[in-house]
């Protein structure tokens, strides 16, 4: 049983948003942003157990407020949904629905089974005072009546739903102590018959004796101990014994710890004495000890795990970050995890990122959309559509909804404009407008092989400025010093797009995560397919004129701008070093042609030794083209 959306409505800064959860989902964002926030709204909903009466949830600041005056009695109220539902038919056992059938619904449309839970709490104007409750939900998100809205339900779910969170100030101390979630509970259910345990308690005890009289001296000390007996009046006819060591197999492993030996030594060093990273990684591993070997025992067969984890990252080395998030799936539970690490998030594809976006008092959150909705009154020729279109178009009568899977062409779109009412022409269309961000399983395919380099730093970027190639990367961030505005400081992040994908699929990305962007390309026949390839992503002309911009003279490319540009000079002195006889002069026809056809044979070679060849030089902002100049300026004031 998976958690397949969560719904926050008017918690702190998540005053509406809706998020897909898929088996591994990452959040990214700026801090603040809301990813502590939707673990917090997590945790509150699914409670180690039912709270009882009248029990205080949330506090004042959970609420959402903008204003001085806001409180929670003025609060619209908190909302938190959680859907949990089917991949497919007959995916939960009949065991799990058998237990459940009070709350478990079928959808008519997919035949899938599907559970929807809701806390929502908010200041009953009656009662003058805040009232806090959680609801099983129909598919159209109205309460449950009868067996279904019985208050016992919710503690028969949280047997089967069970939801672990471990901050990103988790401390090994704490998680390996024996009172501690996971550690403890681990000790506290090992299985010892009582023949074993009286004989290892007579082990313990001959081992103890055995410590002792390693040193006479010991025995004194015991001897003079044992005179608190007589002043204390404690006489019980036994000698007063000292006790090295546990004499009980329980209390010997509640003392039990962790050692691990370092890489070249032969001394096993204690948990503790190790560095922050591998107590970090320690933790999380223990979790993953924990489900595999105590979770279904304690709870029930079926039982699921959700795990919410802050910055698994934390105090890791990044080749440790990485290889974390590749082994991601083999923790047998659902995981939510929020991240700042670029060397984490390289290995997590795209489609499990949710990227948190604060605007002003609230935030967004943004996501590679597999699909596309609208609301839509049951028309004769909309369902006749849909089923002529089926597998790309679903309609679901009971909740009113089109469901787009894919992006829809012209002829698609000017079908289903056909099929609907006149008033409903402009839901069609900005279905049609938002569909066009729809990313291929081919694109992304792409995009997860060549962009892995880079994917951390684009996604936590501010704004992207996208290029051809090597050359013109190297060059804009060049440039850009020169300018006395350094990229990174901006937030800027450069793209070379050729080898990391190609404009269309970043360009999608971009609207998807709403990341400000710039491209510029070569004036020639491939420059002008790349702008005819990002106008397929809805870039309308009038963005496309100020977005995509081609070098400014027709069928130029890089090389022979440059050269036509001032760098001539740079050139001809790096060439002759390189013993490359021009059979041009300068002011010939053709001689700034034979430089461009020399250069272009190593563009990136050149590239850098033209850069070095201007830092000799003391080169300055004087020296930038226009064009390059007024890109890097525009893509900076993009940034706030």
């Amino acid at each position: 049983m998976k958690l397949r959306e969560i719904i926050v409505k008017n918690f702190r800064n998540l005053v509406d948003v809706t998020i897909p959860i898929e088996d591994t989902t990452v959040l990214v964002g700026e801090n603040n942003s809301g990813k502590t926030a939707l673990l917090d709204a997590l945790r509150m909903a699914l409670p180690q157990r039912s709270p009882a009466g009248r029990a205080i949830i949330f506090d004042e600041y959970d609420y959402h407020m903008s204003k001085v005056e806001d409180s929670p009695q003025t609060s619209e109220g908190i909302i938190i949904e959680l859907w949990f539902r089917e991949d497919e038919p007959d995916q939960w056992p009949k065991t799990l629905i058998q237990a459940l059938q009070p709350i478990i619904q079928s959808d008519p449309n997919t035949s899938q089974y599907f559970i929807g839970l809701r806390l929502s709490s908010k200041y009953n104007q009656d009662s003058k005072e805040v009232s806090t409750q959680w609801e099983f939900l129909t598919l159209d998100g109205q309460p449950l009546r009868g067996n279904g809205g019985n208050p016992v339900n919710l503690n028969k779910f949280l047997s089967y739903i069970r939801l672990f969170y471990l901050s990103a100030l988790r401390d090994s101390k704490d998680e390996f102590s024996p009172r501690s979630q996971f550690w403890g509970r681990i000790l506290r259910d090992i299985k010892i018959s009582d023949e074993k345990r009286n004989e290892l308690r007579e082990e313990l005890s001959k081992l103890n004796n055995t410590l002792l009289q390693v040193d006479p001296r010991l025995e004194a000390v015991r001897l003079s101990l044992d005179n608190a007996q007589k002043v204390l009046a404690l006489e019980t006819g036994q000698n007063t014994s000292i006790q090295a060591l546990p004499l009980k197999p329980v209390e010997l492993m509640s003392k039990s710890e962790i050692v691990i030996r370092g890489r070249g030594s032969e001394v096993d060093f204690p948990l503790v004495r190790h560095g922050q990273g591998t107590q970090s990684l320690a933790v999380f591993f223990l979790f993953q000890a924990y489900i595999d070997v105590l979770l279904q025992p304690t709870f029930e067969p079926e039982t699921e795990a959700i795990l919410a984890l802050e910055e698994p990252e934390a105090h890791l080395h990044p080749q440790a970050a990485r290889a974390l998030a590749a082994n991601l799936d083999k923790v047998k539970s659902q995981k939510i995890i929020s991240s700042h690490s670029p060397y984490f998030i390289q290995e997590i594809p795209f489609t499990q990122i949710r990227m948190f976006r604060r605007q002003g008092v609230s935030s967004k959150v943004l996501y590679l959309k597999r699909f596309f909705t609208a609301h839509l009154p049951n028309e004769p020729k909309l369902i006749t559509f849909c089923q002529h279109n089926s597998g790309k178009f679903e309609y679901d009568d009971s909740t009113s909804i089109l469901t787009l899977k894919g992006k829809m062409d012209d002829n698609e779109s000017q079908g289903l404009l056909k099929s609907v009412n006149q008033e409903n022409h402009n839901k069609i269309e900005q279905l049609y407008a938002e569909s066009q961000l729809y990313l291929s399983d081919q694109e992304l395919d792409n995009l997860e092989t060549y962009a892995k380099r880079i994917r951390g730093e684009v996604l936590f970027a501010r704004v992207w400025l996208m290029c051809e190639g090597q050359s013109e990367y190297l060059l804009l961030r060049y440039f850009a010093d020169l300018l006395e505005k350094p990229l990174d400081q901006a937030g800027v992040t450069v793209i070379d797009f050729q080898n990391n994908g190609s404009p269309g699929a970043f360009v999608g990305l971009a609207k998807a995560f709403e990341i400000p962007w710039i491209m510029l390309c070569d004036n020639d026949q491939a420059g002008k397919g790349f702008i005819n390839e990002i106008k397929k992503r809805g870039v309308t002309d009038d963005e496309c004129e100020e977005l995509a911009r081609p070098l400014p003279e027709e069928g130029i490319d890089l090389e022979m701008f440059l050269v036509k540009n001032g760098f001539d000079q740079e050139y001809r002195q790096i060439l002759s070093e390189r013993n490359v006889t021009l059979t041009k002069q300068p002011g010939e026809d053709g001689f700034e042609d034979e430089i461009a056809k020399q250069i272009r044979k190593k563009k990136t070679d050149y590239t850098i030794a033209l850069i070095q060849k201007l830092r000799e030089s003391g080169a300055d902002a004087a020296r930038v083209p226009q064009f390059f100049a007024k890109a890097i300026n525009d893509i900076v004031a993009k940034v706030n």
